[in-house]
């Protein structure tokens, strides 16, 4: 893994860098922000980067030194990235090192306190086996409870020089204030998208895909990714098109079926609504602007075009019945019936 490998995140590989560079590396890290934004492979970058033989050649400052000669430090290159090639780097990269812990836990949404002490803090005062340092990374931190985060705090107080701890979480908000006090916190920044355009289309996703899962993506490559790859994903995006379309044609059971279809696929009613909401994004600019390329959902711009004839405060209605219908699902109302009322609503006005 290379710095080079994550898309995006420039300022945050620069703090990183800069401490290599420098060697004041922290005792531990936050690495804070949604999936996708690949804070892992930037972790495993960070951790194999300390670790490389050729970025932490041996070196001793109280060597003994004889009259006439002295001893440099070794220089680092200007560019800091993981060689690669020495042993150290092809064990990181195989996920072989032994001084690179991966904390694990078995439940799915919760990190316990006997995990943390047995994986981590039971083991930090042992030496590394192979290098200088010890890295643990501890995915999903957001799910440590409080518990566990105070089993680690004494840690990450005082750790043992040769170690570092990286955190990463979705939701840096879930840990307690003593624990971010004690840690550098990274917060990952929404990549450009010029840079997520190129990212998909390397990866061989044609361009009208590349440019909608990128407007939903809202700066997060590996979301738009996901998207423009999804399959399930492109079968929502019809099913909301072709609901909308046909509005005038829809009667009593036919709404009933539609909600009770999209509530079938509750993991996904984000998705739904986003995509309705950018949809209606379309229309209300096609609306006012006249300007196709401003349309997300240019493949789709006939319909645009159709609902775009109605007045602009049924354009606005329609997208605050969207919004207070997912207001409605975030404070647990139930999801069949307020999709079925969305539904009502936004026939009736149309």
């Amino acid at each position: 893994m290379k710095f080079e490998d994550v898309i995006g995140q420039e300022a945050l590989k620069e703090h990183m860098q800069s401490a290599i560079r420098l060697g004041k590396i922290s005792h531990a890290y936050i690495i804070n922000g949604e999936a996708g934004f690949s804070k892992k492979l930037l972790a495993e970058a960070f951790a194999q980067a300390l670790l490389c033989s050729k970025l932490n050649p041996d070196y001793d400052k109280n060597q003994v030194s004889f009259p006439g000669l002295e001893v440099e430090e070794p220089k680092l290159p200007e560019v800091i990235e993981p060689c690669c090639e020495c042993t150290s780097c092809k064990k990181a990269s195989h996920h072989n090192h032994p001084d690179i812990i991966y904390i694990s836990h078995e439940k799915p949404n919760l990190i316990s306190k006997e995990e943390i002490r047995n994986q981590l803090v039971n083991t930090v005062d042992i030496i590394p086996y192979e290098s200088k340092r010890k890295i643990y990374i501890l995915e999903d931190g957001q799910f440590m409870n409080e518990a566990g985060q105070n089993t680690l705090l004494k840690t990450i107080e005082e750790p043992p020089d040769f170690v570092t701890i990286i955190i990463l979480t979705t939701n840096k908000e879930k840990l307690l204030p003593t624990v971010l006090s004690r840690c550098v916190c990274l917060d990952v920044k929404p990549v450009k998208k010029s840079v997520i355009k190129s990212y998909l289309m390397d990866k061989g996703i044609v361009d009208y895909q590349a440019d909608m899962a990128i407007n939903f993506a809202e700066g997060n490559p590996g979301k738009a990714l996901m998207i423009a790859s999804d399959v399930e994903f492109q079968n929502r995006r019809k099913l909301i098109i072709n609901t909308i379309r046909d509005f005038d044609g829809f009667n009593s059971k036919r709404i009933a079926d539609m909600a009770k279809k999209i509530e079938e696929d509750k993991d996904n009613i984000d998705s739904y609504f986003d995509l309705i909401m950018v949809f209606l994004r379309d229309v209300l600019v096609y609306k006012t602007t006249g300007d196709e390329k401003r349309v997300h959902f240019r493949e789709e711009i006939s319909v645009i075009r159709d609902i775009s004839r109605h007045k602009l405060s049924q354009i606005n209605e329609l997208i605050n019945i969207t919004k207070d219908a997912r207001d409605k699902v975030n404070a647990q109302v139930t999801l069949g019936l307020t999709i079925e009322m969305m539904l009502h609503k936004m026939k009736e006005t149309v």
